[in-house]
């Protein structure tokens, strides 16, 4: 099929658009900046003229643009607000109005908040706390809401917290690498006890394929590794692996808390699993930053 990948110039979103782009479907990416990789229209979210027109020839879009980094998000609240929220409305309205048949969209696990229960299946409720997981979840919402008043196809993901290579550099992953690499200390915020689901980026990828692979609409689904590793336990794994010494510091306010998040309804319904162990992940990462 041909489409559309939005924010695939992007550490995820290129993760994405290669595995969709090996499974043989013809992807555009759409972005602010150009990939290196796949043809590309140099478009903004906020601009829903130029999205109709790098929609026009899809079959589906794959929405990851948004302003993903919790720091910027927190930072600029009304930025993340216009980006996530506003900007995925204007995906839809284009996906319509150039007959796209099927959006995908990525969510975050981040949008449960504090854990009432676990693990966290789809019907959790959402409490999000923070700018970054608050507008993600109201982009979810908005482009479910296409899906009841408008008969757009929609699904979302609930992504785990992704990492492969080309992510940014002030991601843990590669802060802890940098810094073992510099013989510096590595440094820990808080306990380091808080746990993730991480995730790797081609495991995403698969995940959106599976999705444009279904025949349903309005489902949303937990995409989460079946791991929950603590930020201490990382932070060994590199200083097993590139030897320096550990650190710690005081936590940063409103850290997202740990939780354990279940994938069984992707893998029942999607036929969905993580295939990529963390620790074959993280060598791969370690062996990026080396080069």
């Amino acid at each position: 099929m041909r489409g559309i990948v939005t924010g695939g110039a992007g550490f995820l979103g290129s993760h994405v658009a290669d595995v969709l782009a090996e499974a043989g479907h013809d992807v555009t990416i759409v972005d602010l900046q150009p990939s290196a990789a796949h043809r590309t229209v140099v478009a903004d979210l906020l601009d829903p003229s130029a999205l109709v027109k790098a929609f026009r020839t899809a079959e589906f879009v794959c929405h990851l643009a948004a302003i993903g980094d919790v720091y910027l998000a927190a930072e600029r609240p009304a930025l993340a607000a216009e980006v996530n929220v506003a900007g995925t409305a204007h995906v839809c309205d284009a996906a319509l109005h150039a007959g796209v048949t099927r959006v995908v969209y990525a969510s975050t696990w981040e949008v449960y908040g504090t854990p009432r229960y676990q693990p966290m299946d789809e019907e959790h409720p959402c409490s999000p706390d923070h700018p970054y997981n608050i507008t993600k979840l109201a982009g979810e919402r908005i482009a479910h809401s296409y899906h009841h008043l408008k008969d757009l196809t929609i699904t979302s993901l609930r992504l785990g917290t992704a990492y492969g290579t080309r992510m940014r550099p002030n991601s843990v992953f590669s802060t802890f690498i940098h810094r073992a690499l510099a013989h510096e200390p590595i440094t820990i915020q808080g306990t380091g006890e808080q746990g993730r689901q991480f995730t790797h980026a081609r495991d995403i990828g698969a995940a959106f394929g599976a999705a444009l692979a279904a025949s349903g609409s309005g489902e949303t689904f937990n995409t989460v590794a079946d791991e929950l590793v603590s930020i201490r336990q990382l932070a060994r794994m590199v200083v097993d692996r590139i030897p320096t010494e550990l650190a710690f510091a005081p936590g940063r306010k409103a850290d997202v808390p740990s939780a354990l998040v279940s994938n069984a309804k992707i893998r029942r319904v999607l036929g969905w699993e993580p295939k990529i162990a963390f620790a074959d992940g993280l060598e791969e990462l370690i062996a990026s930053h080396r080069r």
